[in-house]
């Protein structure tokens, strides 16, 4: 509450990640949108929950159709006591409600009138007869404003989106990227003018960019004008306009993108229906890249079939060999028709593919989980969109999932009168009941992990006999997870992740058997998640949000050979894998490129961006409150100690500012808050003004390099010292911040009075500007390569009588007793409690770091989620992707059967929108070679083109080290020189000491050298060996070895889930 009264209304501890993707600005504008979702079997659903998630004013539903058995194999908000006994609305909107209490939910009775509509921002539609679509559309577009209008179906596994925000809608900000600045290292005299970016690092401009100009010197026509665009002629380069009449470029300059409003024109869902791409609008998007021309013969078939229904009243009757002959009929009517109009004014093929219009035709009643929950992450994304923030869909969206279809004919499709009715309908009953019997690993229980147990629970999987999912997660429910983990609610703050989780999911679908842990998933664990549970498992999904651990999983599941689906997101980005047993790539097969880390003499003396000036206010935190605090309680432990420590590392200045905070905190740490206050001000003046005369001594304005260059130029920014101020807002900001924090460790009561801290500051900045502050003669690294030992030789004569006059101290405060010597608290930074002044010191810091180097400042949102490495993350986004990843595991069922080609990865971008799905690649080989970079010679492989899938089984028993080596020598004709296991080498034929251990059992040495206990469950080693061919000598690389040292235990029959 307290977070929202301060922000307008809007709650920034529960919205933070969001705000992180959104903004202030959209969520502003989405807290002010009225939404109707009318349609609520899936799709509606999941639409409805994504959007209540993401906090409009209201969202209000309507759907008079009473519930159907069916109907609750894919909205997750109905119950088995609804079926006939209420309409879909009224069993949906008490759940709906409960997911935010800043979102009012409400229902509609009835037909929709022209009052009840004129009263919303956007609608969106499913489920609705075409000429109703027609009317409703023709409303929308002619109000003042607008108000936007979607519509989108589901039918069985094909479905349709329709987007229309009027004649003239404008979007802000077309991607949702931070803006890029490049700094300048040259602009040419020339039509087009080039300008030259400095080669630290690419502009990341694309052609029709935006830009403006500043600090430019000799070019002066190109600093603050308005914004021109460009085209991009390289990483370091792009043109402008004619430069011919300006005056020469000299030296400096910042190139910032501006995001430019851009106008879009809809077409009317009529004219739509006639041509699916609006005029002068881009192509029918085509998300798969193996079904080139889809989307345009799905746009026929849809069309045939809401004329179907028009015509009959209703969708046709599932697998229905005559109603789907009907169907293509009328598209192949539809077709013709439209080729006599012509291409300007409306789409047809040249030839329509009968099996698309047949399939979308006999499935059309069908709605199942994946493509429902895919559909409605898209649809709540796009209604966010109406507030002007990311690309619209302009204007239709088509996509099928017809791979997901058995081969051959599906004899035992028809009904049970169950929940899984319309996926039975699709796959038949003999597959549903494998679904049930699946044996799943769900590792994360956050938004992903939410998301898939809902989906589990929706499809059947691990709802039979023999079937159980088990979900670990070692995280407690935080406030700010409620915002897009839709199983939590505010009353389950501070429970476990996974056991609260798999509770809602149960509530779902009663018959769900989930077995929840709270255990971490690593080598340590390995006791818990042992061969036994590995082997019993027919799946892994990931839901997790960091590489390491997904490493590891990735690991396991080759080694174990296993299916893993693997997704991931970042605000409006997602990615899936599919990774399958030795037909693809492993998830550390094709791993990101590390994040780009910034330079340490940059942080410390040349930032040029807000992220530098961020990173070292987070660093500043840590050392004031965090290490400062754990150095005295140190000191007071073992005073002696601590002060050889620190005489013992780094230079004399660095030495000299560690004992001098140990004394001052020692000094201080019985108040009053006066002396806090007065530290915070003389941070202000040794960080913000002494340090940067300092710098500024060392490397004067108009300083040369030994080359002659001008040394405060390019991503070097001079920087101007600041003094403190107790009037200037941020200058009391720091003070306060800074002064309550010191006044935590030291045990101290806080003072958060603006007023009363502004007073001490004002009294306490005459004290500390009286004694003027003297630069020296200091050693600086100009930029990490160079091998400046930096500091002050004056220091260290100061350090050595420091230091004694700490040791008189701590004998005194040890003679003291326990209360002279009680320790202090250092803080742990907490990114999610805007009250605890972590964030806001950061905030405060960083800005006035950026006023030195005149870099532009950042809000205190952004400073947090640089600061708290906060990932972006929306429902929206979650939803969608985890419908792509439940599609792949409906694949899983029937694994053996399916070809690579079945299955897809995916990469999608909602702001944009862009979807991407492939095939997912072959494993990577290894094989010879004539020359291999790392032993500088031949290297063959063995067996030729093995993969990570592939390893060396082993079953000698308990032997030795010597039976082993002769072994492998027997068996693949090599000698071995090293075994290692893990970080352990176990055997070393180049160490005459290791000869010894050939006579030594394998599993005694690996307990000897690892220094652990193999436990009863181990009965194997995993082995790398260094070997050569014993023919030639060559090098030979060998997969992984198996080295079963025990017999493996019988596999028990699996539990019964609970």
């Amino acid at each position: 509450a307290m977070a929202a009264a301060a922000t307008g209304g809007i709650d920034t501890d529960l919205y933070s990640r969001q705000i992180g993707t959104f903004g202030m600005e959209t969520m502003g504008k989405l807290v002010r949108m009225k939404v109707l979702v009318s349609g609520l079997r899936g799709l509606g659903a999941e639409t409805a929950k994504n959007l209540a998630l993401a906090g409009p004013a209201a969202v209000t539903l309507h759907d008079d159709a009473v519930v159907e058995a069916r109907d609750l194999g894919a909205n997750f908000y109905l119950g088995e006591g609804d079926v006939g006994q209420r309409t879909r609305a009224e069993a949906c909107v008490e759940h709906v409600r409960k997911l935010n209490p800043y979102v009012a939910v409400s229902t509609i009775r009835g037909p929709l009138t022209e009052d009840v509509v004129a009263s919303f921002t956007v609608v969106v539609f499913s489920d609705m007869a075409q000429a109703e679509l027609v009317r409703w559309n023709a409303f929308c577009r002619a109000r003042s404003p607008a108000i936007g209008f979607i519509a989108a179906d589901c039918f069985g596994l094909a479905a349709r989106v329709f987007v229309d925000f009027g004649e003239a809608f404008r979007c802000f900000d077309r991607d949702g990227e931070e803006p890029k600045s490049a700094i300048v290292a040259g602009v040419t005299q020339e039509s087009p003018g080039t300008v030259h970016t400095h080669n630290e690092r690419r502009h990341g401009f694309q052609d029709g960019d935006w830009v403006t100009f500043r600090e430019v010197q000799g070019m002066t026509e190109l600093n603050n004008s308005e914004p021109r665009q460009i085209k991009v002629t390289g990483p370091y380069s792009f043109t402008i306009e004619d430069t011919t009449g300006y005056a020469a470029y000299l030296r400096e300059g910042v190139v910032s993108q501006v995001k430019v409003p851009l106008t879009m024109r809809f077409d009317s869902y009529r004219q739509a229906c006639l041509r699916p791409q609006p005029e002068g609008g881009p192509e029918l998007p085509e998300p798969d890249l193996a079904k080139f021309g889809r989307s345009q013969q799905l746009h026929l078939a849809v069309q045939a079939l809401l004329e179907y229904r028009e015509r009959h009243g209703q969708l046709p009757p599932t697998r229905d060999a005559e109603a789907a002959a009907t169907c293509l009929k009328l598209a192949r009517e539809l077709n013709e028709a439209r080729r006599k109009e012509g291409a300007e004014k409306a789409l047809s093929v040249d030839e329509l593919e009968e099996d698309v219009v047949r399939t979308v035709a006999l499935l059309s009643r069908c709605a199942i989980s994946p493509m429902a929950a895919f559909l409605g992450g898209v649809v709540a994304q796009e209604v966010v969109k109406f507030t002007g923030k990311y690309t619209p869909l302009h204007q239709c969206l088509y996509i099928d999932m017809f791979e997901l279809l058995p081969p051959g004919d599906v004899a035992d499709w028809q009904p049970l009168g169950g929940r899984y009715d319309d996926q039975i309908a699709i796959f038949g009953r003999a597959f549903q009941r494998k679904m049930g019997a699946m044996r799943l690993f769900l590792v994360g229980a956050g938004a992903l992990g939410c998301e898939y147990l809902k989906s589990f629970a929706m499809m059947g999987a691990c709802c039979g006999e023999g079937g159980e999912v088990t979900i670990t997660d070692m995280d407690r429910i935080e406030i700010s997870n409620l915002n897009r983990q839709f199983l939590f609610r505010q009353p389950d703050v501070g429970q476990p992740k996974s056991l609260t989780a798999a509770r809602a999911a149960k509530g779902m679908n009663g018959s769900l058997k989930v077995r929840a842990l709270e255990v971490r998933v690593a080598p340590d664990t390995e006791d818990t998640f042992d061969d036994t549970f590995w082997e019993s498992l027919d799946g892994v999904v990931n839901a997790l949000d960091n590489v390491q651990a997904r490493m590891y999983v990735d690991s396991r599941c080759v080694w174990f050979a296993k299916p893993l689906l693997e997704s991931g997101t970042l605000g409006t980005k997602a990615n899936s894998q599919v990774v399958l047993p030795h037909k693809t790539q492993s998830y550390a097969d094709s791993q990101d490129p590390p994040e780009e880390s910034i330079p340490l003499c940059t942080l410390k003396h040349f930032p040029n961006a807000i992220e530098h000036t961020i990173e070292w206010s987070r660093d500043l935190f840590e050392q004031l409150f965090v290490e400062g605090p754990r150095e005295v309680n140190a000191f007071l432990a073992d005073p002696a100690a601590l002060v050889a420590k620190a005489k013992s590392e780094g230079s004399g200045t660095s030495q000299l500012a560690r004992l001098g905070a140990v004394k001052r905190a020692l000094e201080q740490r019985s108040g009053p808050f006066d002396l806090c206050v007065r530290f915070a001000v003389t941070e202000f003046q040794d960080k913000f003004h002494d340090s940067i005369v300092q710098l500024l001594h060392t490397f004067p304005l108009d300083h040369k390099t030994s080359e002659g260059a001008v040394f405060w130029s390019g991503p070097k920014r001079a920087p101007a010292p600041i003094a403190f101020d107790a009037s200037e807002e941020l200058h009391l900001d720091f003070a306060l911040a800074a002064a309550n924090l010191y006044a935590a460790a030291l045990g101290v009561p806080e003072c958060r009075d603006r007023a009363k801290v502004r007073a001490m500051a004002g009294d306490c900045v005459r004290q500390v500007a009286a004694g003027q502050f003297k630069p020296k003669d200091v050693k600086i690294k100009v930029d990490d390569k160079d091998a400046t030992q930096e500091g002050c030789f004056e220091d260290d004569a100061v350090v050595e009588a420091l230091a004694e006059e700490l040791l008189t101290l701590g004998r005194r405060l040890q003679s003291g007793g326990a209360a002279a010597a009680a320790p202090l608290a250092p803080a742990q930074f907490e990114k999610d409690d805007d009250s605890n002044f972590h964030v806001s010191f950061i905030a405060a810091a960083a800005n006035l770091r950026a006023r030195n180097y005149t870099i532009s400042e950042a809000d205190f949102h952004k400073v947090k989620m640089i600061a708290g490495k906060i990932i972006p993350a929306i429902a929206t986004t979650t939803a969608m992707v985890t419908g792509l990843v439940g599609a792949e595991l409906l694949k899983l069922v029937t694994l053996q059967s399916r070809k690579v080609e079945d299955f897809k990865n995916s990469f999608v971008n909602l702001a944009l929108p862009l979807w991407v799905m492939s095939e997912p690649l072959p494993p990577l080989q290894t094989k010879s070679k004539e020359y291999d970079p790392v032993i500088m010679g031949p290297m063959r492989a063995k067996p030729e083109g093995f993969t990570t899938w592939d390893k060396v089984e082993v079953s000698i028993g308990d032997g030795t080290m010597q039976e082993l080596v002769d072994y492998l020598m027997r068996e693949h004709n090599v000698e071995i020189s090293i075994v290692s296991a893990g970080n352990a080498c176990l055997y070393n034929a180049y160490l005459k000491p290791h000869k010894n251990r050939l006579a030594s059992k394998v599993s005694k040495i690996f307990e000897e050298v690892s220094k652990q206990e193999l436990s009863a469950k181990r009965t194997y080693l995993v082995l790398e060996v260094s070997a050569s061919d014993s023919d030639d000598g060559v090098e030979v690389q060998l997969p992984a070895i198996k080295y079963q040292f025990r017999p493996p235990p019988a596999s028990p029959a699996p539990p019964s889930g609970g």
